[in-house]
């Protein structure tokens, strides 16, 4: 293909409707009760699940009694937000659309932050085609991560998974699948009925299945 071909057809890929808007800037970590997600382009409306990526100008309807945790790559903020009440997504967080509507929000390290936006996604996406972060440290090494591990959890609360979320992504991106299976089982013992926790085994068990059979000659 001529150069300016390959302009030709990359302008044209550009002008696809909706794909301008298709960066990922945030990740859902934790849900309890239903959310509707419309998308940035029309035609989008579905219910959100756990560890779906988010995109700018997506809108969130979140019905009563939910509890909503995300994490933004971007500002690094988590965001938990209980409806009922509407929210838009933007590039470094979401902001409430319903009055009196209001998020906790904390900053969390950068590395984690980076290491979380690499959760298998329900769509199957397990890389993203776009990401908006900012420069970040590598993943690390199978005794770094797991040194780190280990300080994220002591620092975090029981019921935060964030610091398994880590550790899970920091061993798929160093091809430890035997030590992402060995997590995740562990995860289920300790929690049979959660249904986040089966969510996680299906996806990185695709996404494992896919990394090796990319790899296969």
């Amino acid at each position: 293909m001529t150069r300016q071909g390959w302009r030709y057809g990359l302008f044209a890929l550009l002008c696809v409707p909706g794909l301008a808007l298709a960066v990922e800037v945030g990740l859902v970590t934790a849900l309890s009760g239903t959310v509707a997600l419309q998308g940035s382009a029309p035609g989008q409306s579905r219910a959100l699940q756990a560890f779906s990526k988010l995109h700018e100008g997506d809108r969130l309807r979140l019905e009563e009694a939910v509890r909503l945790q995300l994490v933004f790559f971007q500002s690094g903020e988590e965001q938990v937000w209980q409806g009922p009440g509407d929210l838009r997504v933007g590039a470094g967080g979401a902001e409430a659309l319903s009055a009196g509507l209001q998020a906790q929000v904390r900053q969390l390290p950068r590395v984690l932050v980076k290491q979380l936006a690499k959760t298998p996604a329900p769509d199957g996406q397990v890389k993203a085609g776009m990401v908006r972060l900012r420069s970040m440290p590598a993943g690390g090494t199978l005794e770094s991560v797991e040194k780190h591990y280990a300080q994220l959890r002591q620092q975090a609360a029981a019921q935060d998974r964030n610091p398994e979320l880590y550790l899970l992504a920091s061993y798929f991106e160093l091809q430890e699948y035997t030590k992402v299976q060995g997590l995740l089982q562990k995860m289920g013992k300790a929690a049979p009925a959660d249904q986040e926790v089966k969510l996680l085994q299906a996806l990185y068990g695709r996404a494992i299945n896919n990394a090796k059979n990319a790899a296969s000659p």
